[in-house]
């Protein structure tokens, strides 16, 4: 893949938000429902992303690009798949239950637990992203590539129905056991090659240089203080933020677990939901040190980039996401 599936920046926050706050706090419930529909989301892209490393190398594979013509109005795309014939651009989908794609309202009906819910038809969707896709490609001169969309199911399970005689939009809808037929049957409608390689590289880099991941204040989106961030390391056994620091190594004061490195969570969170630079001063009090030496010490051990001197030096946290 020229851009393999890795969680979203949200994700992380939310995992690192539902941690840093107290069971009881009012924004608790909200935020563990935001994550698990989230969850739901990308496990659905990963399983869809497992099926299309299958693909040939004729196929570059980008999952999760976002993009803008004018860096303000973004669109993404779960996967977008470039041969040097033309486009295909993905949606997934990760519903259990019965689907039931409605033409005469143009929706999505899901029917689970004999409870219905109406979403936005992926159909609509695909055709938005398409859109906008034709419209990137011309902005930054690139040939115009024939360009077809595709809905992914990634629930086997999931029963699909819709409208009488409509049936032809299940040509744009595949189960993951199908997928990779309908990429190849869509790409042999093109046997004419519109890029050269040259051309689709350029292209596949640009589409890395532009890509702008959504990566929200966490705090701000939720309207909530810093001051509610529980502090201390976080324990990577029993997930308690009791451990402390003795002779070199991490220990839970809760269930007796040591780590050399448990620290690293604790800084990363501490850049998803604050900010990604961080000074002795602000590591001492997010990981409850109370000695300059040894907090010191565990950054520089860690070899972060830093910028200034002495006490106003500042650590970049943002290595901690790239090992």
């Amino acid at each position: 893949m020229k851009k393999p599936c890795e969680k979203p920046m949200k994700m992380l926050k939310l995992e690192a938000l539902s941690r840093r706050l107290s069971p009881n706090h009012p924004k608790q419930k909200k935020i563990t429902n935001d994550y698990r529909k989230i969850r739901t989301g990308f496990n659905g892209e990963s399983s869809i992303g497992k099926e299309l490393k299958e693909l040939s190398k004729k196929y570059q594979v980008f999952h999760d690009l976002r993009l803008s013509r004018d860096e303000s109005s973004f669109f993404q795309m779960d996967f977008l798949i470039v041969s040097t014939n033309c486009c295909i651009i993905i949606e997934v989908k990760n519903f259990a239950g019965l689907l039931y794609f409605d033409r005469t309202y143009p929706q999505l009906i899901r029917t689970k637990d004999g409870q219905e819910q109406a979403y936005l038809d992926p159909l609509i969707q695909v055709d938005v992203q398409k859109s906008r896709l034709i419209n990137w490609l011309n902005f930054h001169k690139f040939p115009l590539l024939p360009i077809e969309t595709l809905i992914a199911n990634a629930n086997s399970n999931t029963i699909i129905k819709t409208t009488p005689g409509h049936a032809s939009i299940f040509k744009q809808i595949t189960g993951k056991e199908t997928l990779i037929s309908k990429i190849q049957t869509l790409d042999k409608k093109y046997p004419s090659a519109q890029l050269t390689q040259r051309q689709r590289n350029k292209l596949s880099n640009t589409f890395l240089q532009k890509n702008t991941p959504h990566n929200p204040d966490i705090l701000k989106w939720y309207q909530i203080s810093e001051t509610d961030l529980l502090k201390s390391v976080h324990c990577p056994e029993c997930s308690i933020l009791q451990m402390q620091r003795h002779w070199g190594k991490w220990t839970c004061a809760h269930c007796s677990y040591s780590s050399k490195d448990a620290h690293i969570q604790t800084l990363r969170d501490y850049a998803l939901l604050i900010r990604p630079k961080i000074t002795n001063k602000q590591a001492r009090l997010f990981l409850q040190i109370e000695s300059i030496d040894i907090m010191q010490r565990i950054l520089s051990t860690m070899e972060l980039p830093y910028t200034g001197q002495y006490k106003n030096r500042e650590y970049n946290l943002d290595g901690l996401f790239h090992e």
